[in-house]
């Protein structure tokens, strides 16, 4: 009881967003007896994971200040190259995720360009982004395309023990990016570019470079998430990514992460994104009808942020 009165007192806001996850987690197990068994626990994961990647991406780019709208059209165009050239060749299976994940870094350079030397607002930029990356996806291809490898599909639906191996690579991950924020020299400049851009300026930090490596980051893990993505469904499907950015933006909100920038962080995105697939697992569970789940889903993140924007 210390321990949690202690993280109360040093942060109630992200106290009570956890408090809501525990809360979300303890309905659905009784809501549906399906959702307490193994497979569907282990499905959740997997599901939290899809999120979860493109979600610290997008934590770093609005705790800069920033918004990166491009991350569910990459998802697709990536999804999809990966599986159309890969078609189903073992040996081709290092030099695509080289290739892709390197079509994402582009892709985040090129934003981080617009948004830094141009001084394109994030949400235009990324935007007109997106609409370019989903053109040249439908260009590509109007149907689901290709096929990944049996081993290249241990990435998504493999397990290490009784462990999906997708979620240990996703602790992993998760662990690498809080000590980038919190223990190194860019990290702190994220959070002072976000919190005020002109003091940040006037207190020598590079402005520009930071802007670009926070895009450039986020281009990287929606690449990934998309390599991810195409490991699951051992396919391509050009509308794959439809909905992550939303998705994405919407787990760093219910996760504490301010909009105008420099304040939240990753520990809050990952009870926002486990929050996210955990309505989508019981309503899926419970059949509600997938028109509803996006009406539900909206009346919980406006309760949720507001509750929690409360507790500030």
């Amino acid at each position: 009881m210390k321990g949690f009165s202690r993280i109360y007192r040093n942060n109630p806001a992200l106290f009570f967003v956890y408090v809501i996850l525990f809360a979300f987690f303890v309905f659905a197990a009784f809501a549906s007896p399906q959702f307490r068994t193994v497979y569907n626990v282990f499905n959740l994961l997997r599901q939290a994971v899809a999120f979860g990647i493109v979600g610290i991406g997008q934590t770093v780019a609005i705790l800069s200040g920033g918004i990166d709208l491009s991350v569910g059209s990459l998802i697709s165009l990536v999804a999809c190259l990966t599986s159309g050239i890969m078609i189903g060749n073992p040996t081709l299976v290092i030099p695509i995720v080289l290739f892709v994940l390197g079509v994402g870094i582009l892709v985040g350079l090129t934003n981080g360009m617009l948004v830094a030397y141009l001084r394109v607002p994030p949400f235009i930029a990324t935007l007109a982004m997106s609409a370019i990356l989903q053109g040249s996806v439908l260009l590509y291809t109007k149907k689901p395309v290709g096929g990944v490898t049996r081993g290249f599909m241990f990435f998504a639906n493999g397990q290490l023990g009784p462990v999906p191996f997708a979620f240990v690579f996703w602790v992993g991950l998760l662990a690498l990016f809080l000590f980038l924020l919190r223990k190194t020299g860019l990290g702190l400049h994220i959070y002072a570019v976000g919190g005020n851009e002109e003091i940040a300026r006037l207190s020598g930090i590079p402005i520009r470079r930071v802007k670009l490596a926070v895009y450039t980051l986020s281009g990287f893990l929606a690449a990934l998430t998309g390599v991810f993505l195409a490991s699951r469904l051992g396919i391509g499907d050009p509308l794959v990514g439809q909905g992550f950015e939303l998705e994405s933006i919407t787990a760093v909100l219910i996760g504490g992460t301010s909009l105008a920038g420099g304040r939240g962080g990753i520990e809050g995105t990952i009870a926002g994104v486990l929050i996210i697939a955990l309505i989508n697992n019981i309503l899926n569970l419970l059949n509600v009808s997938g028109f509803w789940q996006w009406v539900v889903k909206g009346i919980v993140v406006i309760g949720v942020v507001a509750a929690y924007k409360e507790k500030e």
